[in-house]
């Protein structure tokens, strides 16, 4: 018979070994580990971020689809910079304001040196009122003036709302990346107040990252609106027909409305030579017989859409 093999345990320096290597083991997963929750967590931080800036170009884009503007003197958006844009829109109807328009401001702080997540923000202020015509717009529209964002002097929302965090546009001051941009070409840098008028598009860039620090995790949300609401005033000019004997026809027929409306016309001869008794001051239509006599002459011709918006072109008119 064979002697039964006797039973001996690990020894001390084999167990210490076997524990050694479940440690070096155990250790790697739990670093795997938190390296996957890591990544995983600015991914779904990322993600978070992008989708409030996506939220928030979309509300931008659709306030800005029902713009507002007074008819006889068009100017849809009030204040226009790479960073602080300023509109009429469409709300709810509050007594005697019964198309419910309510005036809009949406701005990006300045960012510090160093970076601060207070200042990554996009925000919104929004002024109401319960009266007939709108108040005294409370932001200026000179892009050389600096306005706090937000705004802590308007009463009705002086801390404003936040509406995308994250948002890296101005961090550091040190990249120019504007949010709000004009008409594709018109530098969001120099839009003057006389510009406004003139805008019909805006691009939406915000820029957005929860860990600015971190190289090739910034992503950019974009959109854009076309001012479809926008009054174009309309566009004067004419031209004459000299027929002999100190006559001549007046023809306003090249002048146009962009939004394809009715024009009404208005004459009137501006020149110090101008005769008395043959005056086109009453003249109204856009094909005008006028007998001044012989001589040269300024003629002043003023357009007017349905709206109320009117051009004048004046030009020189010789009569033989």
């Amino acid at each position: 018979m064979s002697v039964l093999r006797r039973e001996h345990g690990f020894t001390l320096i084999e167990a210490l070994v076997g524990m050694a290597i479940a440690v070096v083991v155990f250790g790697a997963t739990l670093t795997v580990l938190e390296v996957y929750m890591r990544q995983s967590n600015g991914v779904t931080q990322r993600f978070d971020a992008q989708n409030q800036a996506r939220l928030a170009v979309d509300r931008i884009v659709r306030q800005l689809r029902n713009v507002a503007s007074p008819l006889t003197s068009p100017k849809l958006l009030e204040r226009a910079t790479p960073y602080d844009l300023v509109f009429q829109t469409i709300g709810t109807a509050s007594g005697s304001n019964t198309a419910g328009t309510q005036r809009v401001r949406y701005c990006i702080p300045q960012d510090t040196a160093s970076g601060s997540s207070s200042n990554e923000e996009l925000i919104s202020q929004t002024e109401t009122w319960t009266t007939s015509s709108p108040p005294t717009d409370p932001w200026s529209s000179d892009p050389t003036v600096t306005i706090a964002c937000p705004d802590t002097t308007f009463a009705q929302q002086p801390n404003g709302v936040v509406v995308a965090n994250s948002v890296v546009n101005r961090y550091q001051q040190t990249t120019a990346r504007p949010a709000f941009s004009y008409n594709n070409g018109l530098d969001s840098n120099s839009v003057t107040a006389s510009d406004l008028s003139n805008i019909s598009t805006i691009q939406i860039n915000l820029w957005v990252n929860p860990t600015p620090k971190v190289n090739g995790a910034t992503t950019e949300v974009q959109s854009s609106a076309y001012l479809r609401n926008k009054e174009h005033s309309p566009v004067a000019n004419f031209t004459y027909s000299d027929i002999g004997n100190g006559g001549v026809i007046l023809n306003g027929g090249t002048s146009y409305s962009p939004d394809g409306e009715q024009l009404s016309f208005a004459w009137s001869c501006t020149s110090v030579n101008c005769p008395s008794g043959t005056s086109i001051d009453n003249a109204t239509d856009g094909l005008v017989p006028w007998q001044p006599g012989a001589g040269t002459y300024t003629v002043a011709m003023t357009v007017t859409d349905e709206n109320g918006l009117s051009t004048t072109y004046t030009g020189s008119v010789v009569v033989t």
